[in-house]
């Protein structure tokens, strides 16, 4: 049930550890591209209560982190053009307690606001997306966590946070860790283990903590999940021979899908399990197909540029991206079959959605390497860490 004016968020665990490197860096800046998005200005007061200044706080970098508003504390000579966010943070029982109100002179609108949580990032959160909600109509993602790969000298790390930073878990130790891929439901972790000369399939479930493990004989690439989260696709080399396999979680089989000569990676599977797409080179240069799980025929989707890689579907599976080199994207429309071509001012790699759809995060490199996002509707881009030793990011709910 949706209530207009009300939020309620409980939650009664959140397991992530915190780890400070991650929020010693905050986002200095909010880079807009030449297209221009004109940020709302929120002004978010001090809560009262003795948690009150510490929430009010995270709820600024909340809905700063998002990118669409510029929320600040309200300072003297300011006015009172701006809308404003007041309220009280009280402990009641085994839960943090907000109540508050969301005024805006121009309109004359008010909102009474209500949300509570058992951690403080989660009650902050909550409130920073009913904001965001109202200001903007987009979905917030504070509630969403992140996983990426940190590579060190010694060993890679798989790092889960959640969209604050505040609360940190490293998840795994090894070799090299490749490719973090989280199901459709944010429950489960997929990713690839190199260690002692062999490759391994893991999947981590996040509520459970126990890990399954396939090994795989030869290379092999980037796990995409099946809607179903009860299986996935592997792109695995055997013999100098790449092909795409189905692993199937419960009977842990794997079983041939697809041999076509040029296969080099399965990319992305749409809502609804009827699409793959992949990467081919059947051609020159390597290009776009999607393959129909039912009739089992291939179709090419990209004809621009030298090479197309990275297909993603969005979450609600009507448009697909894909990258042009590194500093080109198209979002392809699958219902009206029409594209837009973005031209980005960084080179980037494995760009992965957000779970609302609305925001694409990927890494950066060169000389301001990192994890970034950008905002698909506004083109706004936002760097989320700035460290040139992280790789892989994905988005999960």
């Amino acid at each position: 049930m949706r209530f207009p004016n009300l939020i309620i968020l409980s939650a009664f665990f959140f397991f992530l550890l915190g780890n400070s490197f991650l929020r010693a860096q905050e986002v200095p800046q909010i880079t807009v591209s030449p297209e221009s998005y004109a940020k709302p200005v929120l002004r978010v007061a001090n809560f009262h209560g003795k948690l009150g200044p510490e929430i009010s706080s995270l709820v600024r970098r909340a809905l700063n982190l998002h990118a669409l508003l510029l929320a600040i504390e309200p300072k003297e000579g300011m006015g009172n053009r701006y809308p404003i966010l007041t309220g009280m943070v009280e402990k009641r029982g085994g839960f943090l307690v907000f109540e508050g109100e969301l005024k805006d002179p121009l309109t004359g609108k008010s909102y009474t606001l209500r949300a509570e949580a058992t951690k403080e990032a989660l009650l902050a959160g909550g409130i920073a997306d009913k904001i965001l909600e109202i200001l903007t109509h987009y979905q917030g993602q504070s509630l969403t966590k992140i996983s990426f790969v940190r590579r060190t000298a010694r060993q890679d790390e798989l790092i889960l946070t959640d969209f604050l930073k505040e609360n940190v878990k490293i998840l795994r130790r090894a070799e090299l860790i490749l490719f973090p891929k989280f199901s459709p439901s944010g429950k489960k972790l997929a990713y690839l283990v190199y260690e002692k000369g062999k490759y391994k399939l893991e999947i981590y479930d996040l509520e459970r903590k126990t890990i399954n493990t396939l090994e795989i004989k030869g290379l092999t690439s980037s796990p995409v999940w099946l809607p179903t989260e009860d299986g996935l696709i592997l792109t695995i080399e055997d013999k100098e021979k790449i092909g795409l396999y189905h692993f199937q979680l419960q009977e842990k089989t794997l079983s041939p899908l697809l041999f076509d000569p040029g296969v080099i990676q399965a990319g992305s599977i749409n809502r609804d399990g009827t699409l793959l797409a992949y990467v081919s080179s059947t051609g020159p240069k390597p290009q776009i197909y999607l393959y129909h799980f039912q009739s089992k025929e291939t179709k090419r989707i990209s004809f621009e540029g030298k090479q197309a890689t990275s297909p993603r579907f969005n979450p609600k599976g009507d448009k697909l991206i894909y990258l042009l080199g590194q500093s080109q994207m198209v979002i392809y429309d699958l219902k009206t079959k029409t594209k837009k071509l973005i031209q980005l001012s960084f080179p980037i790699t494995d760009p992965a959605f957000s779970p609302s759809g609305d925001y694409l995060i990927f890494r950066v490199k060169g000389r301001k390497a990192g994890i970034y996002f950008i905002h698909l509707d506004s083109m706004v881009y936002q760097p989320y860490l700035l460290f040139d030793n992280l790789y892989y990011p994905d988005w999960g709910r």
